[in-house]
């Protein structure tokens, strides 16, 4: 906590026009934590030389070991093999990497018994997280100004995340919800040195970290945070972007029949099927064979069919007797930094400066550390 405070102090000073020494080392300060799983009824874990320790006395429970270890949520605790009682938390440490959930992770892995499932979160280093999410979010053969330009925005978007986290359970979950993280397989020489070569700069707008908020492909061109989310950022704004038209989801047509709608909204409670989708700008409204109407926008039933039926909820639908057209570009929600768009920028020669600059307008870069 008070290497967050010492941030935000950081930050006031940098906005306030004085400069800011970078510090070696002290990077190592900011430590993520990451959410891996919850609710979990089981988890298998793996590591050479895995112990296992009580994660609140931190008395260790289990010896070396290189075989699966199971680990079960039991009525009041962790369910451990050879384990007498069942600790609310354990610490897992090892010679290498730990395995579980189809990653392999490093740093301090914690699993704790929480309601009636297991809860596992992922401590380590900022850097060592960024070099591992690079992978995940971009491509270790993409152009390294567009890598670079990724580490100063995912940066940014934790160290946001943490100062308004303070008190959670954990800063960023390792899904799209916040940032795609995989663990160290992702790693490659490429995204370790974009991490090092931008160390500690981050994207500031006033006395704090920007929301770097970032998405695959835009399709053209981003879209403002208040359109997407409601809220209106005077750094998140629509920015008109030429350099994404090699991504694979630049312009897409997609087909969803009524049945399929109509199915989808009977677990919501509106049963008896579709009768007609009417679009309009602000959103579209829906209108059961049962009589009942309801009115949802675009990202509603983009989270309604699922991300990956509807890359983006820039679309526009057409009805066809009991088929929905929709026509759409990109891929995610469009807001701030388009992937395929950096990586079009680099290809061409801009730096990751330039890239950071047109898709985050009025901030600017500095070195935290």
């Amino acid at each position: 906590m008070q290497s967050f405070r010492k941030l935000a102090l950081c930050l006031a000073v940098l906005s306030a026009g004085f400069g800011l020494p970078a510090v070696a080392g002290q990077g190592t300060a900011y430590r993520v934590r990451l959410l891996v799983g919850e609710g979990l009824p089981v988890v298998n874990v793996q590591a050479k030389g895995l112990r296992v320790f009580d994660g609140d006395v931190l008395d260790q429970l289990l010896p070396a070991q290189n075989a699966v270890l199971k680990v079960q949520a039991g009525k009041a605790g962790l369910r451990l093999p050879g384990v007498k009682h069942q600790p609310r938390s354990i610490l897992l440490k090892s010679k290498g990497p730990v395995e579980l959930l189809k990653r392999r992770l490093v740093g301090e892995v914690e699993l704790r018994f929480e309601g009636k499932g297991i809860l596992v979160i992922n401590r380590m280093s900022l850097e060592r997280y960024l070099a591992g999410l690079l992978g995940a979010e971009m491509s270790a053969s993409w152009p390294l100004e567009a890598l670079k330009a990724q580490a100063v925005a995912a940066r940014s978007y934790f160290l946001h995340r943490r100062l308004r986290r303070e008190n959670a359970k954990y800063d960023l979950a390792t899904s799209t919800l916040d940032q795609v993280y995989r663990g160290i397989a992702r790693e490659g020489a490429s995204t370790r040195r974009a991490v090092a070569e931008t160390q500690g700069q981050v994207l500031v707008y006033g006395h704090r970290p920007a929301e770097a908020l970032f998405h695959a492909c835009c399709g053209g061109r981003t879209r403002p945070s208040q359109e997407v989310f409601g809220t209106a950022l005077p750094y998140l704004v629509a920015v008109e972007d030429p350099d994404c038209a090699a991504c694979p989801k630049h312009r897409w047509r997609v087909k969803l029949s009524l049945a399929e709608l109509g199915v989808r909204l009977a677990r919501q409670g509106k049963s008896g099927g579709v009768a007609k989708v009417v679009s309009s700008g602000k959103g579209l409204s829906i209108q059961g064979k049962a009589g009942w109407r309801i009115q949802f926008s675009r990202q509603q039933l983009r989270r309604l069919v699922g991300a990956v039926a509807i890359p983006s909820s820039a679309f526009q639908l057409e009805q066809h007797g009991d088929m929905l057209i929709l026509r759409g570009r990109g891929s995610g929600h469009g807001v701030g930094l388009c992937q395929w768009g950096a990586k079009g920028m680099a290809e061409r020669g801009q730096d990751f400066k330039a890239i950071l600059k047109r898709y985050y307008p009025g901030c600017v870069i500095r070195r935290l550390y």
